[in-house]
């Protein structure tokens, strides 16, 4: 419907709200663009806030278990690194015995006043031994019926710690001395070791490593 100077309704109203809009634009209102831009800004900063935290929460729950995993480890192996320095024996009656991949046996002088250097029957033995599935464990045992060269019975065995994947003990020697030199220990822990699926941030894989030089005392 045209009034009387020609003008439709509809264009009238059209015309009178790009007049306001263009008020408000010059009063510092905002337009709907500037408003829909203004929206998507503050959406990309929040996103960019959460993906922050995220990433920090993740890294810091890993770096948490990571480190819980090697403050249980961590003592365990230097007790064994402790011992394996303070086997002894001799050239035909090795100190520190590797009897598996997963057992090592070292022999103590014994603790008396004047310990008795050539009678091995009265020193001490102790075993480190890693237990797999479903167990995961690393023991130690004490021996009970000493003799000159071997231990010939072994006492209860005592948990040392748990979720242990993998532990190892190793003789490295040099083939030109003819001669055992050090042993290795590796161990690998896990905050769950029985579940079998890759590291991830809530079960971290944590290796610890170390080699003890043999002092005196031959190993084998």
């Amino acid at each position: 419907m045209l009034n009387r100077r020609g003008f439709s309704a509809e264009r009238l109203a059209y015309s009178k709200k790009k007049i306001f809009s263009s008020y408000l634009s010059a009063k510092g209102g905002f337009t709907l663009v500037e408003l829909f831009i203004a929206i998507t800004l503050v959406g990309m900063v929040f996103l960019s806030i959460t993906a922050v935290d995220i990433v920090s929460r993740k890294f810091l729950n890993t770096t948490y278990y990571e480190s819980r995993v090697q403050n249980e480890v961590g003592p365990i192996l230097e007790m064994i690194a402790k011992d394996i320095a303070r086997g002894y024996g001799n050239l035909n009656n090795p100190g520190v015995i590797v009897s598996t991949p997963n057992t090592v046996d070292i022999r103590q002088l014994d603790a008396a006043a004047a310990p008795t250097y050539d009678d091995f029957s009265d020193d001490s033995w102790v075993r480190y031994s890693y237990e797999a599935a479903p167990n995961y464990r690393v023991t130690r045992q004490y021996c009970t019926a000493g003799s000159q060269t071997v231990c010939g019975s072994w006492g209860t065995s005592e948990t040392l710690a748990n979720n242990i994947s993998g532990c190892s003990f190793t003789i490295a020697d040099d083939a030109g001395l003819n001669k055992n030199l050090w042993v290795a220990v590796v161990i690998t822990a896990r905050r769950n070791a029985a579940d079998s699926s890759p590291p991830s941030a809530t079960n971290p894989e944590v290796v610890l490593r170390t080699t003890i030089a043999a002092r005196s005392q031959p190993i084998r």
